[in-house]
């Protein structure tokens, strides 16, 4: 009797063993797994939201009547203004047929609801006329803190309780575009004669909000 319960117990130990040390290797193989799928996985995207504010009478939009003749590269603001709106001018065959605004400006008033723009300093064009409606802007800086890009095109701006806003469709239109790690983006949109509250942003199930000024 003595033999064999010494014998069970040998078996026993052994069972243990081969036990311990299958459960070693199956944690081993476990820990690789997992070390693996994080290795691979894609970063979560990381951003911020600063300097969101609302900018009460700046021009929204602008209108060419017309393109005048004759025109060189220069610049355009409101006439007759001290206001800090300023473009610059796009020029084909000496026809203006676009802006590049540099500033949208603030403070302009409402009545007049339409305002003109003139050529800053001399320019050989002329008959150039172009209007431009006031209303309030929103501004957003919004930075990647993260280490993987950001695409405009998968990110949403919520205003308010109004509907999403994709990032890549701003003042001046569809222009989607890359947020590189560190770079910050400014977003511009026409709220529509309407004071912001607060904005939320999402960007790859993320969410964040921020107050605007």
């Amino acid at each position: 009797m003595g033999s064999v319960a010494v014998g069970a117990m040998v078996v026993g130990t052994s069972l243990l063993v081969v036990f311990a040390l299958a459960m070693a290797t199956l944690e081993s193989q476990v820990e690789d797994s997992i070390a693996q799928i994080e290795a691979t996985a894609e970063p979560i995207a990381k951003f911020s939201i600063q300097n969101a504010n609302n900018v009460d009478g700046a021009v929204v939009s602008f209108t060419i009547n017309d393109g005048g003749t004759g025109y060189s590269p220069g610049q355009v603001e409101i006439n007759g203004s001290a206001g800090s709106f300023l473009a610059n001018l796009q020029i084909s065959g000496g026809i203006v047929t676009g802006l590049e605004v540099l500033n949208y400006g603030s403070s302009y008033l409402y009545n007049p609801s339409l305002y003109f723009l003139e050529v800053v300093g001399p320019n050989t064009g002329t008959n150039l006329s172009i209007s431009v409606t006031i209303g309030k802007l929103v501004f957003a800086n919004i930075t990647n803190d993260g280490s993987t890009d950001i695409n405009t095109d998968f990110s949403w701006l919520f205003i308010d309780s109004n509907a999403p806003i994709n990032l890549s469709s701003g003042i001046t239109g569809y222009s989607p575009d890359t947020i590189f790690p560190g770079e910050t983006y400014e977003f511009i949109h026409d709220n529509s004669n309407s004071t912001a509250n607060r904005v939320a942003l999402t960007i790859d199930g993320r969410t964040i909000a921020a107050s605007v000024n």
